[in-house]
């Protein structure tokens, strides 16, 4: 085998990649080994902690047991109600011995000791642990670790009855080795605990060599913080180590050393790398001597399918790879040649998909843009111009959603036909996306661009019959044109589509871009983006404007009106940003500001003896709210207000929405008391059979009706005269807004309106100066004001 052959360099790569591999193997295992030791190490002593907790646990509850068999002697509760303190000492002596206990006191119910096992040390003194005194009377027992003469205890407390709480003894056991040794059998763990101090006192399983090669680190652990996993030495072994505070009653350190030898944890670490390595090194050399077999076989075949690779490579799909062979390497060459026309066919197939519509066959957004900007470059040589118009489908979604997605994808096929149909052979038409599409032409003139769009609106004209339905479909298209509106694609295309949106707003079929129209957009989507944070950060306001009635002439109701002072652009109306909420989905979250804000202010205002409904407008997206019932009477619970002090009004159009389902939230809030209002009553759609289900209690006039109420217009007396006596047929108070004058304010009461509302009344006002005309207004006269 010649060193420079291609069989020599293909074993000698087969070679060194085996090598790597196995390399790679080796180190893989070993550091996940480490890694995996390292992490198995940090949880064993997490857990050991764990175990040491419940060990104590466990021992408190048994230590209680004994504190009870002490505390239910009869003798004993005798001696402490006589206050024989002799007999008291050597009952807690006696009991101290039985139980091993190293500490027993008596304590009063003062938490003063009054006996001890400690020669009298701590009698006369309070009890160095108030808090387990304290438990221990809530509870009926407590049990906690302390530090008493540099050693860690663990002190059990229960109350001696008799039948009431006479006194309470507490028994100390220290902390000693055969609790370390548990958990060290337990977990097998190294464990050490002292108190911390200058020269702390151990109680560790560790030999008594390695003790003292760990004071210096626990003297270093006293003044750091807890708690620290980190590696310890002690001699010449290395530990994985976890130094922690123990938790005490008596805010007292004491700390403990967990430890796990790292030799040890390592030794079926070692064992298994050694049976890698030597797993390892069999397989490489099996795999060696398969190489040079495998070397010997492919040289020749495997040029010519690298050649044949070339020619892919160059785009070459003709000349096919001829190899004689019949095993698998012609196989290979047969499949390389299969692969070689599927990828040409390929190719081409996702050139066409890459740049056209896979449902219309129309070009995309990715052509149409290609074709956009030659067409502008061209233009711009000829100096001529360039019109587009981009249009979306009106009602789309309606159609998708009533009569399902294959009906609205047949829909979209058939409008592109028909566009296709429409324009000249040298315009490009294209679907953007969803039911967007575009057309792009050269024009003399803003006049030809129009007449595209005409075009396209006749061919809309006739119904398109799908499947058994017919269906009407009109579009909203905006115009622009090159270099008039804008000088290069991507601005030439967002010039269309803020036109089209504009003929989407104003119900038109189209509009021509106007210069500005842009920052509009731009100002919309900010106050958008700034809506959703406008609650958290307080810029939301609630005005009150009042509702005084015609008969007594006194401010009875008040409506909540939202306003938003914007850091930017000041104070904005609710008709600037309430659509813009329901548009974007965030309109629930502003109802719900307004009705706690409300509801609160309600309640205020009548714990002040204002006696005062509040009425809050509903939309269209809160009627599909189910939860709103529920959330507001949990609001006027919280608050202490009676759910006839709010007026919930919603208009005749957010009704007509979805009735059926519009009629069960209403019912549902007026079984819950809520008083409910029909805004803006007579520029909806409502009929009156459609008005008599629904369960309200006022209707509001609108204020087109009731503005010129006072110059005599006939028409709106009539209007007004028959919707009061309509309401007041059907049981309904009757609400005018829009009251401006006196004259209006006097026709109103003639025509005996209950209620009017509008500038002649009140501005509305902040909640403060609202609270302020209430008590001045000879509206709200006689409103006692607030000391």
């Amino acid at each position: 085998m010649r060193a420079r052959s291609f069989q020599a360099r293909l074993f000698l790569l087969m070679v060194c990649v085996l090598v790597l591999l196995q390399g790679a193997t080796l180190i893989a295992v070993h550091v996940a080994g480490r890694e995996n030791l390292r992490n198995t190490l940090a949880e064993e002593l997490n857990v050991g902690s764990r175990v040491l907790a419940k060990i104590l646990q466990a021992r408190g509850r048994r230590y209680s047991e004994t504190v009870r068999v002490l505390a239910s002697d009869f003798a004993f509760r005798e001696a402490i109600a006589s206050g024989d303190r002799p007999t008291i000492t050597s009952v807690l002596t006696n009991h101290g011995a039985r139980t091993a206990a190293d500490a027993v006191f008596l304590i009063s119910l003062e938490g003063a000791v009054e006996a001890d096992t400690l020669g009298g040390r701590f009698v006369g003194h309070a009890f160095p642990v108030p808090g387990l005194v304290a438990r221990a009377r809530a509870e009926g027992e407590s049990s906690g670790l302390v530090s008493l003469d540099a050693r860690p205890f663990q002190f059990v407390v229960v109350p001696v009855l008799a039948p009431q709480p006479i006194a309470l003894v507490c028994i100390g056991f220290t902390i000693d080795s055969e609790v370390l040794e548990d958990l060290r059998h337990l977990a097998g763990l190294e464990v050490t605990l002292w108190s911390a101090g200058e020269h702390p006192r151990l109680i560790s399983t560790l030999s008594p060599q390695k003790q003292e090669q760990a004071q210096p680190r626990l003297r270093e652990f006293a003044i750091g913080e807890a708690p620290l996993h980190e590696t310890i030495w002690l001699g010449d072994d290395a530990y994985e180590s976890l130094l922690q505070s123990l938790p005490t009653e008596d805010k007292s350190r004491i700390d403990m050393l967990l430890q796990r030898s790292i030799a040890e944890a390592q030794r079926p670490l070692r064992s298994l790398e050694l049976q890698v390595f030597g797993l390892s090194s069999v397989a490489l050399l099996a795999a060696l001597l398969a190489a040079v077999l495998f070397s010997r076989s492919i040289s020749s075949p495997l040029r010519r399918l690298a050649e044949g690779a070339q020619r892919i490579e160059r785009g070459d799909y003709a000349a096919a790879i001829e190899i004689a062979q019949h095993d698998e390497i012609g196989r290979l060459a047969t499949a390389f040649n299969k692969m070689q026309h599927g990828i040409s066919e390929r190719e081409e197939q996702i050139r066409h998909q890459a740049t056209h519509d896979g449902l219309t066959g129309l070009p995309n957004r990715t052509l149409f843009l290609d074709r956009l900007a030659h067409a502008l470059a061209g233009a711009k040589r000829r100096k001529q111009m360039v019109g587009m118009v981009m249009m979306d489908l009106d009602r789309f979604k309606e159609v998708n959603d009533t009569l399902g997605h294959k009906f609205g994808d047949d829909l979209l096929v058939e409008f592109g036909r028909r566009l296709r149909q429409t324009i000249r052979e040298s315009d490009s038409v294209a679907r953007l996306g969803g039911d967007e599409f575009a057309v792009m032409f050269d024009v003399g003139a803003e006049s030809d661009a129009i007449d595209a769009a005409h075009r396209i609106s006749r061919a809309l004209e006739t119904p398109f019959a799908l499947g058994g339905v017919s269906i009407d479909v009109k579009a909203s298209m905006g115009i622009a044109l090159y270099p008039i509106h804008a000088d290069d694609a991507d601005a030439f295309m967002k010039r269309a589509d803020v036109a089209m949106y504009d003929a989407k707003r104003n119900h038109s079929s189209f509009a021509v871009y106007e210069p500005g129209r842009d920052e509009h957009s731009l100002r919309r989507l900010a106050i958008l983006s700034d809506l959703r944070h406008a609650i958290a950060s307080g810029e939301l306001e609630l005005h009150y404007q009042p509702k005084v009635e015609l008969r007594t002439e006194k401010a009875i109701h008040a409506e909540a009106l939202v306003r938003w002072r914007h850091p930017v652009h000041g104070m904005m109306p609710p008709n600037e940003f309430i659509p813009l909420a329901e548009q974007s989905g965030n309109i629930g979250m502003i109802t719900k500001w307004v009705l706690k804000k409300a509801i609160a202010d309600c309640a205020e205002w009548n714990r002040q003896r204002l006696e005062l409904a509040v009425a809050v407008n509903l939309s269209v997206i809160d009627l599909h709210d189910e939860d709103l019932p529920t959330f507001t009477s949990g609001l006027l619970h919280d608050a202490g207000l009676e759910p006839s002090r709010l007026v919930l009004e919603i208009t005749e159009s957010a009704v007509m929405k979805d009735s059926a389902f519009a009629q069960r939230v209403l019912a549902d809030l007026k079984a819950r008391g809520i008083g409910l209002a029909i805004d803006d009553y007579g520029t909806g759609y409502s009929s009156l059979a459609h008005l008599k289900r629904l369960p309200v209690d006022e209707l509001k006039i609108d204020k087109s009706f009731v503005v010129s109420l006072g110059d005599g217009a006939p028409e709106d007396t009539v209007i007004v005269r028959s919707t009061i006596e309509l309401g007041h047929n059907m049981g309904l108070k009757v609400v005018a807004e829009g009251v401006e004058n006196p004259e209006a304010f006097e026709a109103l009461r003639r025509l005996g309106c209950d209620m009017a509302q509008g500038y002649y009344v009140s501005r509305p006002l902040a909640a403060a100066e609202f609270r302020q005309w209430m008590t001045e207004s000879r509206w709200g006269a006689g409103v006692p004001a607030v000391p």
